[in-house]
């Protein structure tokens, strides 16, 4: 038997965003598309539908309710809640801040979303404050 070596963050936990990372900046920068799939993996029912799906995942994103790991400058998932429903957005496009999304079941939600007031998508109220890793 050998040592792990090897840590994973836990998958749908929200975690601290890396230092100097501008979530402001970063939630103008990703996208949601939607992933059409015959793998049952991928096809979620309820894909939300593109323009409110694009505003959830960049208000979820200007908000920290984020998750690694980190690649290219992006966070793996992002979540958004609104009222009694949670969408799980995953990155598909690395390099290019693709997202796709799908909502989760109650029991599915990350431990704390519930606990983090609803944001409002982008263009619908205030804009969250800008947000930074150091918290200023």
């Amino acid at each position: 038997m050998w040592a792990q070596t090897r840590t994973r963050e836990p998958r749908r936990a929200i975690v601290p965003v890396p230092a100097g990372t501008r979530l402001d900046e970063l939630s103008d920068r990703v996208s949601f598309i939607v992933r059409e799939s015959s793998s049952d993996e991928l096809a979620h029912p309820g894909q939300p539908d593109s323009p409110d799906a694009a505003a959830m995942l960049r208000a979820a994103v200007a908000g920290g309710c984020v998750a690694g790991p980190w690649r290219n400058g992006f966070p793996t998932y992002a979540w958004h809640r609104s009222g009694d429903s949670v969408v799980e957005f995953r990155l598909v496009g690395g390099s290019s801040g693709e997202y796709t999304g799908y909502p989760l079941h109650p029991s599915e939600w990350p431990p704390g979303v519930d606990e983090i007031p609803p944001v409002l998508p982008a263009g619908t109220g205030p804009r969250p404050a800008a947000v930074t890793a150091d918290g200023s």
